[in-house]
């Protein structure tokens, strides 16, 4: 009979802890079906760079066909030094260069 009693109790007891259990465990899951703003730093964060460099980025697509790292190098090269600003609205590869960045 206490056996019977101890094994309902363990039961009991299994049952009422299980759904806090899971709860925790799914609280720690992102949920897919999560609405995300697409605005909001976007692929590999480019979102969330400043908006100069993202317009040095723009103008680099427009320009020539850069991967994405070296668009990135010449975006924010473009932005940090304001005295590059004609050959970086005319020649992203001559920047590249001035980088130390070749295969252009």
């Amino acid at each position: 009979m206490n056996r019977i009693f101890g094994s309902l109790s363990i039961a009991a007891f299994l049952l009422v802890l299980a759904p806090i259990i899971s709860g925790a465990q799914d609280g720690a899951t992102p949920n897919p079906s999560e609405q995300r703003d697409p605005n909001f730093c976007g692929a590999a964060g480019a979102g969330c760079d400043p908006a100069d460099v993202q317009q040095w980025k723009a103008i680099g697509n427009r320009l020539a066909d850069l991967s994405s790292a070296d668009l990135s190098q010449y975006a924010y090269a473009c932005a940090k030094h304001a005295d590059w600003k004609k050959v970086c609205e005319t020649d992203p590869v001559a920047v590249l260069k001035r980088l130390g960045i070749e295969g252009y």
